[in-house]
Formats: structure tokens, C-alpha cells, sequence
């Protein structure tokens, strides 16, 4: 095997010019795709970036409806001596679940953070105090969304990874708007993340 730019005499195989630093293509691959020239590695970017969405809790906001058009109803229907004591007794039985519902959905899309990039995927969570997790993307085995009726209604759902990772093998993204597409894209980025790593290996 011989240089393709200066002539020198190769190893067969070899990827590069011991003389003059070119890459090399190696012919006997059948039509093989191989690296010619020395990139530099791809630079990180990031890609998507999401959060607990308040669509993923549209059951909560079902049920403390139905609670409050039952509290009314009984409220109307048995108590006959009706106050504004009573009155404001009966609002409030009946917004309470609302707005703690309200409120927990609120604080969970503050508190849970995600961000994508075409190296690893980063989970955030917390207010305050604030615990941060990665996951190489080449550590992903497989991807799966699950969605309930509400939820495909809403266009909201759960991502889940499962990873070759011992401090997560199962990550779970609740609440993401658009799932189906987010599952893609991570499937895309892991397929990419293998992709480079395994042909960095064969150099």
C-alpha cells in the first residue's frame, strides 16, 4: 500500500501517511465509507430544551371540576338555611382541590428542567436547592412513550430511557408536550452519538 499524495510505502491498512500526515482510504473495505482527512471531534450544541408540562396534569383540573359542581350540588340541595358564612364555607370546599392542584402542577413545572444536547441529556430538578444529572446519550438502550387518553388529547406524555447507566438506568420525563417527537429526536441523536463513537474506534 502506498501513499495516495506522496508515494510512500504504507502498512496495508494504515489510515494515515507516516510521511506526510495524509489520510488514506483503504480499498480493500468493498466501498466502504472511511474517514480521509482528521476531523475535529463534533462540537456539543444543544438541541431542545423542556419541562413538566401544565397539560400533563388536564385530570387533575377534571376531578376538582366534578368536585366542585358536586359541592354545589349538595351544598344546594341539603342545606336549606343558607349565610354568607355557609356560602363562603361551600366556595371554598369546593376550590380547594382546584388550587392545590394549581399549585402542585405549578411548582413541579418550576422545579423539573430538561435540556437536550447531541452529546447528553440533563435533568434538573429543584427551586431552591438544585440536583443536576446527566446521561451520555451512548449509554441509551431503548426509548418508549406512554400517553393515556387525556394525554394524547392534550399532545402531552411520558418519555422513558432505559440506560447501561448504574446511577439511572431508568429515566423518566414526565409531563412532556409533543412526546413522539422528542422520543425521535433522542433516538436520532443516540443513533448519531454511536455512530461517530464506534467509528472513532475503528481508527
Amino acid at each position: 500500500m502506498r501513499c495516495s499524495k506522496c508515494s510512500a510505502k504504507l502498512p496495508p491498512g494504515s489510515a494515515f501517511c507516516n510521511r506526510c500526515g495524509v489520510g488514506q482510504v483503504d480499498e480493500s473495505m468493498s466501498g466502504a465509507v472511511r474517514l480521509v482527512t482528521a476531523g475535529a471531534p463534533v462540537p456539543e450544541q444543544s438541541l431542545w430544551k423542556g419541562r413538566y408540562s401544565l397539560r400533563a396534569a388536564t385530570h387533575l383540573w377534571l376531578l376538582s371540576a366534578l368536585w366542585m359542581g358536586g359541592v354545589i350540588a349538595a351544598y344546594l340541595r341539603f342545606v336549606g338555611t343558607r349565610t354568607q358564612l355557609y356560602d363562603e364555607i361551600a366556595l371554598a370546599a369546593g376550590l380547594v382541590p382546584g388550587v392545590l392542584a394549581l399549585f402542585s402542577t405549578m411548582l413541579r413545572g418550576l422545579s423539573l428542567r430538561y435540556k437536550l444536547t447531541n452529546h447528553r441529556l440533563f435533568t434538573e430538578r429543584g427551586i431552591l436547592s438544585r440536583q443536576h444529572d446527566e446521561l451520555e446519550l451512548i449509554r441509551v438502550d431503548d426509548i418508549s412513550v406512554s400517553q393515556t387518553i387525556l394525554q394524547r388529547m392534550f399532545g402531552v406524555g411520558v418519555v422513558r430511557l432505559m440506560s447501561t447507566d448504574p446511577s439511572s438506568p431508568e429515566l423518566v420525563m414526565e409531563g412532556i408536550a409533543h412526546p413522539l417527537e422528542v422520543k425521535e429526536l433522542l433516538r436520532s441523536q443516540v443513533q448519531a452519538r454511536r455512530s461517530r463513537t464506534t467509528f472513532m474506534e475503528t481508527l
